[in-house]
């Protein structure tokens, strides 16, 4: 099960940039912990579900450096509990995966590195 939770990704935390450079959006970049991270809204279309659900808006891949540091995936709040049992399931020395609410409407799905 947990093998196939990081395969469900069409990412890879670590990855270079330049891979997914020409189906990214650049978004505004956050600071977090003295970092600064770019952020871009993935575009191409080819990834827009994970355990069967539709994302609620495209995923945004945070990169620092252009390494790829954080995926954040948003999905429609009622999937939240499923969300977490499937990620309470597993746990990983290289990434960590949270599922966190984001408003009334919709909750996040980050995986970022550890």
């Amino acid at each position: 099960m947990c093998n196939s939770l990081l395969k469900e990704f069409r990412f890879k935390i670590g990855e270079q940039y330049e891979l997914n450079e020409f189906n990214l959006k650049s978004l505004k970049s956050t600071f977090s912990n003295g970092l600064e991270y770019e952020n871009y809204e993935y575009i191409k279309g080819d990834f827009n579900t994970l355990f069967g659900i539709d994302f609620f808006s495209n995923p945004i891949l945070q990169y620092n450096g252009d390494i790829l540091y954080s995926i954040i995936c948003e999905f429609e709040l009622s999937h939240y509990s499923y969300l977490k049992s499937k990620v309470n399931q597993c746990t990983f020395k290289e990434v960590t995966i949270d599922v966190l609410i984001n408003d009334e409407v919709t909750c996040n799905l980050i995986v970022k590195k550890s």
